[in-house]
This record gives C-alpha cells, structure tokens and sequence, in this order.
C-alpha cells in the first residue's frame, strides 16, 4: 500500500496543481485558436499523454480524479489494438474504474477491432454513459443492436466516420432511451430513413446532433429535424445539401400533393427557417457547404438571435457559413447588429 501511495502520490498532485494553480492550460479550456496556428502541447496535456501511454503499469488510480481520469483514458492510443488486445484494454480500465461505475470509455480509431470486439465491450460496460466510436471502420449494425440492449442508459453516442453503419443500426440507435447527443458526420450509408428513426424516438430530448456530410439525408430530414428537435443546442448539417432534385422529394410527396416546392433554393432556406423557428435553445448551427443557401437564410437566423436575446435564452454562440458561395455581403451585413454572441 504505501508503494502505491508512492506511485499515485506523484501523479494526483501534478495533475492537481496544473489545473488548479494555473501552471499550465486545463484539459476543460476550449482555446480558440486557427487551424493549423494551435501552440505547443501544456504541461498537463504532456502529463496526461504519458499517463495514458502507459495505464497498465500503475497499480491503482482510484486517487486521480473522476475528470482527469476520463481524459486520460481518452487519450489511449487505439489504432493498432485488435480483438484479442481488448481483455487487457478492459482489465487496464477496470483497474483504474471498476467496470460498475465507468460511465465513459473511447475506443475512437479502433481500425482492426470487428463486431465481436465491440459486442464484448458493451456487455461488460453496462453503465456507459458516453461513449466514442469515431473512426471505427469495421464497426457495423450489428453492434449497434447489441448496444442498444446492453448500455441503456447511454446518453452521449459518437459515431463520426463509421462508414459501414446504415439505416438499420440507426434504427437500433433510436432505441437509447436516454441518448441526449449523437454524432453520425462521414456515415456515408445513413440516408433519410436513419436520420428519421433517431429524430422521431429521440429528437424531442436530443441537445447534439451532427449530420455533417450525411450526404444521403435530404432537406425533408432537416425539416422533421426542425419539427422533433426543439431541445437542440447544436446542430451540424454541414455538406449536405448537394443534392439533385429527386433528392429533395424522395417519396415522391410532390406527386401526392404535400410538398410544394417552388424552387429547390426556396425550399432550402424554408428548411433553415423552420429550424431558427422551433429550435430556439440553438448555440451551435453548422451550415457550412450548404451551397443551395441564399441570404434568404440569414433573415430567420438573425430572427433567432434577436429573440434568444430579448428572451434571456443563451443564445447562438457559433454559426458557420464557410462554403455558402451564394449569400452576399449585404446579406451578411444585414443580421450583424444581432451577432454579438457570436
């Protein structure tokens, strides 16, 4: 025990300090800064990394806490670990939180791990709370059907860059009762039918929902989005919206007599009004490379900004327009008395 303390004591107290004394930046601060201009890596970040990297050699830390832990296990290096690496992954976790109490776990950019892998890791982490699987390239809708049933109290669910999730593991996913934020940017196979599965379950408690480069969602989806997600405080559609015109009317509703589109153009920038419009708790809207936007879009958003203020509701803090090559500079100009949140 007191080679232990030896071993935490270190630790617990530099981690401490550096966050606590303002020695270095902490892990909670989001600078902003350039793409490309971010500086050298603080004391703490360096701290954490070496930590990281080497988990399995500490023979407890129940002392560091409950934040740090969760970045440090973050930080955990995944590309190269396979199915047979995850009983020690778990083991090195378990040791640093009991299996029953570890409600966040990244296995981000786990590139050779399968379905079996992953099912393995849900059933014995029933509690998750978080859970990051970005850039998991042989994670299916499989495991998504294991999740579902396993980790029902999930509420944070990423999901970036699975590029072989399709509708049906959406499906699955809309079955999270408790899910609050979900992340699908790059999966390329999730079309309308996903999307609608989780925004009609879930949407009416969802605060996060990226849909960035979801390039088989249609501008129906952002219309039931607008009409299900009124809790939203981010939203990304970013890329989007470089459909054709059977895309904007995938069943076929013109025919029937429910939609009535004048212009594709109209019908986009109606899509961002109902958004501005229902969405009233928004903080975050990404539009970037929405390229079918005219300024038409920006009268709602600057509605949305001007009501939040008047109403005291934290408003719009981050909109992006990169990539929008129709808006105008007197379009812009117009809504920039209303921008000073942002």
């Amino acid at each position: 025990m007191a080679d232990q303390d030896l071993t935490l004591s270190p630790i617990r107290r530099t981690l401490n300090h550096l966050a606590q004394q303002g020695l270095a930046r902490p892990w909670t601060a989001k600078a902003k800064v350039k793409e490309g201009e971010r500086g050298p890596a603080s004391l703490l970040e360096l701290c954490l990394d070496v930590i990281a990297k080497h988990l399995h050699t500490f023979p407890s830390m129940e002392m560091v806490p409950h934040h740090l832990m969760k970045e440090i296990l973050d930080r955990r290096k995944n590309e190269n670990m396979m199915d047979e690496d995850l009983p020690f992954f778990l083991g090195t976790t378990f040791e640093a939180c009991p299996g029953d109490e570890l409600d966040f776990i990244s296995l981000k950019s786990c590139l050779k791990v399968t379905d079996e892998g992953f099912e393995m890791v849900f059933k014995h982490c029933p509690n998750l709370v978080a859970l990051d699987l970005a850039f998991c390239e042989l994670l299916s809708d499989r495991s998504m059907q294991v999740l579902r049933f396993s980790c029902t109290g999930l509420q944070s669910l990423n999901l970036t860059g699975c590029r072989n999730l399709t509708d049906e593991g959406c499906k699955s996913i809309a079955g999270l009762p408790e899910l609050r934020r979900i992340e699908l940017e790059l999966c390329n196979k999730v079309s309308d039918i996903g999307v609608q599965a989780i925004v009609r379950s879930v949407g009416f408690q969802l605060e996060v929902l990226n849909l960035g480069d979801v390039r088989q969602m249609s501008n129906i989806s952002v219309q039931i989005i607008g009409d299900h997600c009124k809790s939203l405080l981010s939203l990304s559609i970013a890329g989007n919206m470089q459909v054709n015109n059977r895309a904007v009317d995938p069943f076929g509703l013109n025919k029937l007599g429910r939609v009535d589109y004048s212009t594709e153009l109209q019908a986009m920038d109606m899509d961002v009004s109902d958004v501005c419009k229902k969405g009233q708790n928004l903080q975050e809207l990404n539009l970037r490379a929405c390229r079918r936007l005219t300024d038409g879009c920006l009268k709602p958003i600057g509605a949305l900004l001007r009501n939040q203020h008047k109403k005291g509701i934290p408003p719009l803090t981050s909109l992006d327009l990169g990539g929008c090559g129709r808006l105008t500079a007197d379009g812009v100009a117009a809504i920039l008395p209303s921008c000073s949140s942002l």
